[in-house]
């Protein structure tokens, strides 16, 4: 039933980003580029085939796909809008993916903080933004909900490390 009504209401979620939004991107793209320092940049139907940690970012190798080449990027943030499509978050986690509980349906088990449950041992936190509509609902995916899913994620962080610090021994 809960697939039915996903499927049913994709649209509302899955149609198009805000036109705002992304007039607002292109102002900024244009006014960087008039002012020479262009720090946004869009690169659609590309795909990333190398990145690399630098001293200052990251240098990341990517291949426009329409134009058939392929161009190094220095950066200090990416953000990969991959498309509306939901993934498993576990894709992305590799070989750690296998210390992550699962449901019993076999997607990730993700607490109300968005912080993966994950093995006893281990101490790091994972937290995910995207890919948890089975446990945080259909607004799960909404990017107008980005900045308040980013200010939970960084609570938790915070109330966590503040854990941490209190149960250290003083010296």
């Amino acid at each position: 039933m809960k697939d039915k009504f996903y499927a049913y209401h994709a649209n509302t979620n899955y149609a198009v980003v805000d036109l705002d939004l992304i007039n607002d991107l292109y102002r900024r793209m244009y006014r960087e580029s008039v002012r020479g320092r262009r720090r946004l940049t869009m690169l659609p139907m590309s795909r990333v085939t190398d990145a690399s940690e630098t001293r200052d970012g990251v240098l990341l190798r990517v291949t426009r796909e329409m134009a058939d080449r392929t161009e190094e990027l220095a950066v200090d943030v990416a953000v990969f809008a991959t498309g509306y499509d939901p993934m498993d978050a576990a894709d992305a986690l590799g070989p750690v993916a296998d210390l992550c509980k699962r449901t019993s349906s076999g997607t990730l088990r993700v607490a109300r903080d968005h912080r993966v449950e994950t093995a006893p041992r281990v101490r790091a936190g994972i937290y995910v933004q995207g890919g948890t509509e089975h446990t945080h609902g259909i607004s799960a995916s909404l990017l107008s909900n980005i900045s308040g899913r980013a200010w939970e994620i960084a609570e938790s962080i915070a109330a966590r490390r503040r854990l941490a610090a209190s149960h250290r021994p003083e010296r």
